[in-house]
């Protein structure tokens, strides 16, 4: 079974050798045409020609350029022949290469489509990575609470209150979105507990493997489904692309 590429590839090379043919069949209806020129001109110079007055001269003369024009007329039809037959091929050859150049963009937009799945296939394996990164995140900073709660009793044994009143909250919540900001809305984000991967609307959730996968059918599928993400998420998302 062809790949999508494979059929891309074999449509250009079809294209190229109709050009080549149209090409040729061209050529053909010019030198045609200036072999139709040539003889119609021949001709009448074969007209043009005075007879010397004897009757017996005159009359074979008459027969010998009669011949003569008739193998010309002869010539004349093989090549208006010729000129038509290869003016219809041009003409076929400029059909098809219109319709194979229909087929050739059709497959590029699948072969477009394949590759825009595979990066959604990738983008869906950041997101994952990015899902790893932050329950890291998160634990580092429950042990920062922690922590702190420690801190807090340290200092009030040594009857140091002032430390009860500094949450690190002032300080990690700027940090953080000091360095998210681009990722970050001031709305709600109640609603992006999901994890990343099924809240990414550009992630594509990866096929379950197979043995043999196979090509299939070259048509062009229905596109990438988003994994679970809402209306309302997306529009939150575009709004934060400003903050």
């Amino acid at each position: 079974m062809e790949t999508i590429a494979e059929v891309v590839k074999r449509i250009s090379a079809e294209i190229s050798g109709l050009k080549e043919q149209q090409h040729a069949a061209q050529a053909e209806v010019e030198r045609a045409t200036e072999r139709l020129k040539e003889l119609s001109d021949r001709k009448a110079a074969l007209a043009s020609g005075t007879f010397s007055g004897e009757r017996g001269v005159d009359e074979q003369l008459t027969v010998v350029m009669s011949e003569l024009a008739e193998a010309l007329d002869e010539e004349s039809e093989v090549l208006s022949r010729t000129k038509s037959r290869a003016e219809k091929a041009a003409r076929e050859l400029d059909r098809f290469i219109l319709e194979a150049e229909v087929r050739y963009h059709e497959v590029e937009k699948q072969l477009a489509q394949e590759r825009y799945e595979t990066l959604c296939k990738e983008r869906y394996a950041l997101d994952e990575k990015v899902e790893k990164v932050m329950d890291v995140l998160v634990e580092v900073l429950d042990e920062l609470n922690e922590l702190y709660a420690r801190q807090v009793r340290a200092a009030t044994e040594a009857d140091n209150y002032s430390l009860a009143y500094q949450d690190p909250r002032d300080t990690i919540e700027p940090w953080l979105v000091r360095r998210l900001h681009r990722w970050l809305s001031l709305e709600s984000l109640e609603k992006y507990d999901m994890p990343l991967p099924e809240l990414d609307p550009l992630a594509l959730t990866p096929e379950p493997k197979q043995e043999d996968l196979g090509v299939g059918s070259i048509d062009a599928p229905d596109g990438p489904k988003a994994t679970g993400i809402t209306s309302e998420v997306s529009n939150t998302r575009s709004q934060s692309q400003g903050v």
